[in-house]
């Protein structure tokens, strides 16, 4: 599988639009479209860095040398990759709302 389709299907799993994609790393919607349909097949490394940050993916992934994530862990991994950015006091606040979700879970389960 080559690069494009692989963006393709983890564009579609996170369902993320072009644009926004396109916006996350800096660059135009075009340029992520002709990598989706094979038209721009030589992406530079920043470029390939850039995307699988923020698919949270490695590059392996990303190129099609390793397995494609499902939907569910590329969800998991875009909530993580959320909370680099957030001040401690709110790290704490989500972490304490999971554990309580989780506790519900458990005892309605």
């Amino acid at each position: 599988m080559q690069i494009g389709e692989r963006l393709f299907n983890l564009r579609q799993k996170s369902g993320e639009s072009l644009q926004a994609v396109a916006d996350a790393v800096e660059i135009s919607k075009a340029h992520i479209w002709e990598l989706e349909k094979g038209h721009s097949k030589n992406p530079s490394f920043e470029l390939v860095r850039k995307l699988a940050k923020h698919f949270g993916v490695t590059i392996d992934e990303l190129i099609g040398e390793a397995a494609e994530p499902n939907a569910e862990t590329i969800q998991i991994k875009r909530i993580h990759r959320g909370l680099e950015s957030l001040s401690e006091r709110d790290r704490a606040i989500v972490e304490e709302t999971i554990h309580a979700m989780q506790k519900r879970t458990e005892s309605t389960g």
